[in-house]
């Protein structure tokens, strides 16, 4: 298949790869026509070898689709002229995950890490005219069951609870965690080219990536930026260049050219510079105009003939800060953005798909516009997914909803050795610099619940406290968080969490008790109690995760299920539940409130419980939350309080099934997102009754 050869203005040839692919199995038995970007599962139904694979048991039922190798295949044309170039690159921006790339039977390139972009210098492996690629994915599977037989320790947790139907060893591959399963969620652990491919020729030296850092002095009221260009040449060129800088609309740098020499690639080149001009900045939403820059760096090498290259970024101006100041007992522990301290409203974003290809644009608007139409103000990025797709970011940019954009570590302890870490060094310096210039990601997270997993034992560390908490540090210590911040300095990272912040780092970044609710954050979750009472809940510092379960609208089940199905306790319902006791627990909490249908047989009753625990749940959050907002400004008399984010667990759903989301999969509102829209109004009244006294609180965002 010829592939499009383009002339970019900049000088660089690309050939995009991107389209029409053909995939086989390993025993040649199963093979079709594939798209790229996407990935074996979508493919296969595209091509009528499965049916839906999120209708009935069919996340089991295919099951053995991850544990076959797939290979992707193509033909695509060179020309010539582009064969000339002096630099020819494969640049993968996405490959899911442990892979061989050939071109023309010559092996070009090997992956192990679905979120790094990987460039292979392909000059040598390349012919003018036809050309043919492959690229041979492992299945994480046995990949991952292979890395943790081999490696000198136990790793746990080796597989998830067995209600989950998961797959084991999620922790000893670079993947998308939850795709081995979750506890609302399926696994479908996918191969394929899930983001765009291209080849790339050019003869001197490209910028391949920018960072921008706009830095404030408030003393002298200006604005700086830090810049650092990275310069990229497989052929080594050396000599001198041009590096020029502008920003539009209508701002002006008090220096706009520099010269670089060029040695050793990739050279990092890092320059600050005043900026001058009405200065509009990046506000959250509702809290001022969302004004974005675009910023071009253009470079060209002295004395050669091919045109200048550029790259351009749009970023915005804004500050953002931890506060965790000294209290009576403990420390606060709150956000400040362009130092207006902001109470976070929110929820958990989860992959809102196990097929990326199918999270388009238009799916990302309209689960991002939920969440501003229910007055919140950012979503937490959570730790066992994935790093979003572009236009989730630049629809949070535009929309002014802020990011807690936390690295893709999960529940699990993690290997440490040598080829492990120097992987997730290059996807952290990837990662980083490809979102840093995105105003709304204001907060970097090193990792999702654990360190509190290490302080309670979840998964039998304590038979040996030593070795994990050494590996703790190590991974997210000594690795990522450098990184982190030689790569970015303009915002916090977070070791974990939750996390008692600066409390944890003076316990050496392990707290006793990482959920002390004088420090940092906490993820509350309590299946016991009557959640409609305010007596449930603690009074944090900050509350990053709480939620209870419900059911997503008949509408949704019924499109993925029999009416055999219908049935609150049939089986069908119970192999969605991947909670432990989550039947349960959904029945104690509306038995608390509500007479149950006496049926459980009928279209008709099993409606009736999908509602009631629709309503159970909306009135918990509704009641939580409104606890968390009221203590905002308050110290109680144990010095408890000061409560400065609310951000509930979750914002949406991977498929239709129980889960703690108030949008359910294809984003229909729950009856929590209705709810939301009240309880995060920017200005409201909460009331509430305690021993006979009613207690009216007036709560106001912008006091």
């Amino acid at each position: 298949l010829p592939a499009d050869c383009k002339k970019t203005t900049s000088g660089i040839s690309v050939i995009k790869l991107d389209g029409s692919w053909q995939f086989i199995n390993s025993n040649s038995s199963v093979k079709g026509h594939g798209t790229v970007p996407g990935c074996i599962h979508t493919d296969l139904l595209a091509n009528k070898k499965i049916d839906d694979p999120y209708y009935g048991y069919n996340d089991i039922k295919y099951r053995w689709i991850a544990f076959d190798n797939w290979t992707y295949t193509r033909e695509f044309m060179v020309s010539k002229e582009f064969m000339k170039s002096k630099n020819i690159e494969l640049i993968c921006y996405g490959l899911d995950t442990v892979a061989t790339v050939t071109i023309n039977d010559k092996v070009v390139g090997t992956t192990i890490n679905m979120f790094n972009r990987y460039i292979f210098d392909i000059k040598h492996a390349l012919r003018t005219g036809k050309n043919d690629i492959s690229v041979a994915f492992t299945s994480a599977v046995t990949y991952a069951a292979s890395q943790s037989k081999a490696y000198k320790d136990d790793i746990p947790p080796d597989c998830p609870p067995a209600i989950q139907h998961g797959e084991c060893h999620r922790n000893f591959i670079r993947k998308e965690p939850c795709s081995f399963s979750w506890d609302w969620g399926p696994a479908f652990i996918t191969q394929g080219i899930w983001r765009n491919i291209e080849l790339q020729g050019y003869n001197s030296p490209i910028i391949r990536d920018i960072k921008i850092s706009p830095l404030y002095d408030k003393g002298k009221k200006e604005w700086t930026l830090n810049v650092t260009v990275v310069l990229y040449s497989s052929s080594k060129f050396k000599g001198t260049g041009k590096l020029k800088l502008s920003i539009q609309p209508n701002l002006k740098l008090n220096r706009q050219m520099w010269t670089v020499s060029l040695s050793k690639y990739p050279l990092i080149f890092t320059i600050t510079t005043k900026v001058s001009g009405n200065i509009n900045r990046w506000w959250p939403v509702n809290y001022g105009n969302q004004s974005m820059y675009t910023l071009k760096a253009q470079f060209q090498a002295n004395g050669h003939s091919q045109p200048v290259d550029s790259i351009s970024r749009r970023f915005g101006f804004r500050t953002t800060k931890l506060l965790q100041p000294k209290l009576k007992k403990g420390h606060g522990f709150f956000f400040e953005i362009n130092d207006v301290p902001i109470f976070l409203k929110g929820a958990n974003w989860i992959p809102a798909d196990s097929f990326e290809s199918r999270v388009t644009p238009e799916v990302i608007r309209n689960l991002l516009q939920s969440a501003i139409d229910a007055n919140m103000n950012v979503v937490r990025n959570w730790g066992g997914g994935i790093y979003q797709h572009e236009a989730f970011y630049d629809i949070a940019d535009e929309l002014g909803l802020l990011v807690w954009e936390e690295l893709k570590y999960a529940c699990s302890m993690y290997p440490v050795d040598s080829r492990f870490l120097n992987s997730v060094k290059n996807e952290i310096t990837y990662q980083v610099r490809r979102l840093h210039h995105h105003p709304s990601v204001f907060v970097w997270g090193g990792n999702n619940e654990n360190e509190v997993a290490i302080a309670q034992n979840w998964y039998g560390t304590n038979k040996n406290p030593t070795l994990y908490k050494k590996n703790y540090v190590e991974l997210y210590i000594k690795t990522i968080r450098p990184i982190v911040l030689s790569e970015d300095p303009s915002r916090p990272f977070l070791s974990s969490s939750p996390s008692n912040g600066v409390q944890s780092e003076k316990d050496d970044w392990l707290a006793t008790n990482p959920q002390d609710p004088y420090y940092g954050d906490v993820h509350y979750y309590n299946y016991s109690s009557d959640i409609w009472k305010t007596s449930s809940y603690p009074t944090p510092r900050f509350a990053s995760e709480y939620g209870f379960q419900s059911y997503p609208s008949f509408e949704a089940l019924s499109k993925v299920s029999k009416s055999s199905d219908w049935k609150f306790n049939s089986s069908f319902m119970e192999h969605r539940q991947h909670h432990p006791q989550g039947t349960a627990q959904l029945l104690q909490q509306m038995n608390l409130h509500f007479t149950l249908p006496t049926s459980n047989t009928s279209k008709k009753s099993f409606e009736d419980y999908i509602f009631l625990t629709q309503v159970v749940q909306a009135v918990g959050y509704s009641v939580e939350t409104e606890h968390y907002r009221r203590r905002r400004s308050l110290l109680d008399s144990s010095n408890k309080g000061m409560t400065m984010g609310a951000l509930y667990w979750q914002l949406n759903s991977i498929w239709p099934a129980p889960s703690w989301s108030s949008l359910e999969y294809g984003g229909r509102w729950k009856m929590l997102q209705y709810y939301a829209a009240k309880f995060f109004a920017p200005i409201t009244l909460s009331i509430y009754e305690n021993q006979d006294i009613i207690h009216v609180f007036g709560m106001n965002d912008y006091q």
